[in-house]
């Protein structure tokens, strides 16, 4: 069976690595552990396909390590062990985890006493939060080293100069390159391995643009409904809401609707106009709701279109979060254990003897007054003067709406 190219691109020194620029700045850690012939244990963290495990094994090479990889995802914990025992042996070793946030926190345990002795130092790699998938004790011990997705124009200087020094046999014009760089959105993995293709079905043919388009027709997602990248990009989409920008929030709207998990998607959209939109435009978090109750009937491809319609309204809408901001105050304070006793005048009077407990005795029933308005104190009277809303004076619905309460309970703040 012929060896997979990207196995056979694998870089062997941190010199070969495409891309990641930040982490290989002159004079940077990187840099200054290789010169110095010395390393701690390091988190590599990133998108799939931008050559974590690649980075590892090119530094254990470049500091002329001693090595060896366990793959979390489907490795049994016997070659862990086995791995472990070698490493007893060995004066400085580094053990390669692959995919680390697929490694149960007992394993992850395993490893602790082993750093602590010094026994071995740990590579881990992982597309997940460091912050959330790796035992904090772990993670206190390792720097953290995040990678980006590999710019395109990095993609392409890489691949021009493997063909121009004949290490691709490949007939691919710069136009067509560019494309295939472009669509593989910074993975290089599926970069190579879509090249991998073309070498392979299309070798001493002239390969067009027209012929690269047809064979690859989509761009790849990097993003996946399990990554970081997702929870990303529903911040990204919730913060363009919120700062009114039509386009952005359309851009990430589409990302996410790309990925398919249209739930998640729309139950966010449903928390933004309520959260965001709230007493600036309270007719818009209904018309949010019957959108993705639309979606749920239509489904794709004709669901996108009420759900990009409010999409637009919401950023377009002013925006208020007084209501929110009140409510969570008010939810903050009982969970605080602020929870004093009601007035006896609003308790329960709805049976016989209530007057005898001095229930109800004093209460003002409002619609007896003008307005249905009348001064009383409804707060117990530990917190009677607290102040949970504060009316947004730039929305225009929810100024209006606060100018009407004041005009009929002549209140002046």
């Amino acid at each position: 069976m012929p060896t997979p190219l990207a196995y056979l691109l694998r870089p062997k020194t941190t010199k070969d690595i495409i891309g990641q620029t930040h982490l290989l700045a002159k004079d940077g850690l990187v840099e200054r552990m290789i010169k110095n012939d010395f390393t701690s244990s390091l988190i590599f963290y990133g998108p799939s396909g931008t050559g974590k495990t690649s980075f590892a094994i090119a530094l254990c090479n470049d500091l002329k390590i001693e090595f060896d990889t366990f793959n979390a995802s489907f490795e049994k914990k016997e070659k862990l062990t086995s791995i472990l025992n070698k490493a007893l042996s060995s004066k400085r070793f580094v053990l390669i985890i692959d995919e680390i946030h697929r490694l149960n926190k007992d394993k992850q345990d395993i490893l602790l006493s082993y750093m602590e002795n010094g026994n071995i130092i740990l590579y881990s790699t992982t597309t997940e939060n460091p912050y959330f998938v790796i035992n904090p004790a772990l993670r206190s011990r390792a720097n953290i080293l995040e990678l980006k997705r590999v710019d395109p124009f990095e993609s392409f200087e890489y691949i021009k100069k493997l063909i121009n020094s004949n290490k691709l046999n490949i007939l691919l014009d710069d136009e067509s390159l560019k494309y295939i760089c472009e669509i593989n959105n910074g993975d290089i993995r599926s970069l190579i391995n879509n090249l991998e293709i073309l070498i392979n079905l299309y070798a001493e043919e002239k390969l067009t643009l027209d012929l690269i388009t047809s064979i690859f027709m989509n761009a790849k997602n990097p993003s996946t409904a399990a990554g970081d990248d997702f929870h990303d990009l529903k911040s990204a989409f919730h913060k363009s809401i919120r700062g009114s920008d039509v386009d952005a929030s359309l851009h990430y709207f589409s990302r996410l609707i790309s990925i398919g998990d249209i739930e998640t998607l729309m139950r966010r959209m449903v928390v933004m106009a309520y959260e965001d939109i709230g007493l600036a435009n309270p007719s818009l978090p209904p018309r949010v709701y019957t959108a993705c109750e639309a979606f749920r009937t239509l489904g794709m491809p004709e669901g996108i279109i009420p759900l990009g319609l409010v999409v637009i309204e919401m950023a377009l809408s002013q925006k208020s979060n007084s209501a929110v901001n009140a409510t969570h105050q008010a939810f903050e304070d009982v969970q605080k254990g602020m929870v004093y006793d009601i007035p006896d005048y609003l308790k329960d009077a709805h049976y016989k003897s209530a007057v005898k407990l001095n229930r109800g005795v004093g209460y003002k029933y409002p619609h007896n007054y003008k307005n249905a308005y009348v001064e009383q104190q409804y707060l117990p009277n530990k917190i009677k003067n607290m102040k949970y809303y504060i009316a947004k004076q730039d929305a225009n619905y929810e100024k209006r709406v606060w100018e009407i309460y004041k005009t009929f309970t002549n209140k002046t703040d």
